[in-house]
């Protein structure tokens, strides 16, 4: 049982990875599905699968969280966070430096598409000093926008203080935890609570999962998950189906609610007899963690080069060069983030 709960951890994990990877990459090499002039069965389902960006999100909070509640169990909570809070920042320094340097490559020799400068979505490259400041600090999106291209930080930094958090709590007595989780409610941003509560529900499993012999059925659980999934999607990523600022609760809210059946799916599976599987699943210095944060920069410099080299241009109609390209490029920065860990790990 604990080898299929790891297993199930570390193909969870890997999954968002990817999931996340490809809503990114395809934004930039597709159009959007309501501009597709024909739309194949292929289509749909491949406009579907990489539109599960944000719901990919999720499950990989949901595992860290389940992660980081299996390291609490062994060893002081204080410590065991401080252990976290430093492997987030053995992600942070060398994915900063990889970032800058790839932004500033791209901008200076691979900008013929305007990918860098003109893209709407993606042309804010804020690489100034402060930026690297407040990104250095962890106070990326609360003070400082992300540092260049990456716009992958803010979760990055949702973690951080999560974690931050949860050692404050577990320290405090319980007049000042009430007071600090107040704070913390009426002062922070409805996103950041979102998507706190998601990694909470993590630590929830794991801690579920070693005091209760009590498990949902799998089957049961699993069918949450995907209508979950399937209701996020039918629902979109429109705020304006609500007034504002309920439209924007609304989408945030649908992402917590793909977390929370994920949880549940993964309580269905953890093992009935107490295990630690910390050293197989390394939550803070994996290829998964990196590529999950890091992978912008990346994407950004192989789709600017692609377009200013070899005449390929962004967002074009689905063919089957397209998507030919959309895997290499999804191979490329897994195979590129995967090195730049291996050589991190090895120095």
């Amino acid at each position: 049982m604990p080898n299929r709960f790891l297993t199930f951890l570390l193909v969870s994990r890997w999954t968002s990875v990817i999931v996340a990877l490809m809503y990114h990459v395809r934004f930039l090499l597709f159009v959007d599905y309501e501009d597709v002039h024909t739309k194949t069965g292929l289509s749909k389902a491949f406009y579907f699968l990489t539109g599960l960006g944000h719901e990919s999100f999720a499950v990989f909070f949901v595992v860290d969280g389940i992660l980081t509640g299996l390291m609490l169990q062994r060893g002081p909570p204080g410590a065991a966070v401080g252990r976290h809070v430093a492997g987030l920042y053995r992600l942070l320094l060398p994915g900063l430096v990889l970032g800058a340097f790839l932004d500033v490559l791209g901008a200076r020799y691979f900008n013929g598409s305007g990918l860098y400068t003109a893209y709407p979505a993606f042309s804010t490259l804020t690489l100034s000093y402060t930026s690297l400041l407040g990104n250095l600090l962890m106070l990326q999106p609360f003070v400082v926008p992300t540092f260049g291209s990456n716009g992958m930080l803010y979760l990055l930094s949702y973690l951080f203080w999560s974690l931050v958090l949860l050692a404050l709590v577990l320290r405090a007595k319980r007049l000042v935890q009430v007071l600090l989780l107040a704070a913390v409610v009426l002062l922070v941003p409805f996103q950041f609570l979102v998507w706190a509560a998601i990694w909470m529900s993590g630590l929830a499993v794991a801690w579920l999962g070693a005091t209760r012999d009590a498990r949902p059925s799998l089957a049961i659980a699993l069918a949450c998950f995907v209508g979950s999934l399937l209701l996020s999607r039918i629902v979109g990523a429109d705020t304006h189906v609500l007034p504002p600022p309920f439209g924007a609760w609304l989408i945030q809210c649908k992402y917590l609610l793909v977390g929370a059946s994920f949880a549940v799916a993964a309580l269905a599976v953890y093992p009935a007899r107490a295990f630690y599987g910390g050293t197989v699943v390394d939550r803070t210095g994996s290829a998964a963690a990196f590529t999950f944060f890091f992978h912008f920069p990346v994407m950004m410099l192989l789709v600017a080069a692609g377009a200013t080299l070899l005449g390929h241009p962004i967002m074009q109609q689905p063919t089957t060069t397209r998507y030919g390209e959309f895997v290499a490029v999804v191979a490329a920065c897994v195979g590129t983030t995967a090195l730049v860990t291996r050589a991190g790990a090895a120095l």
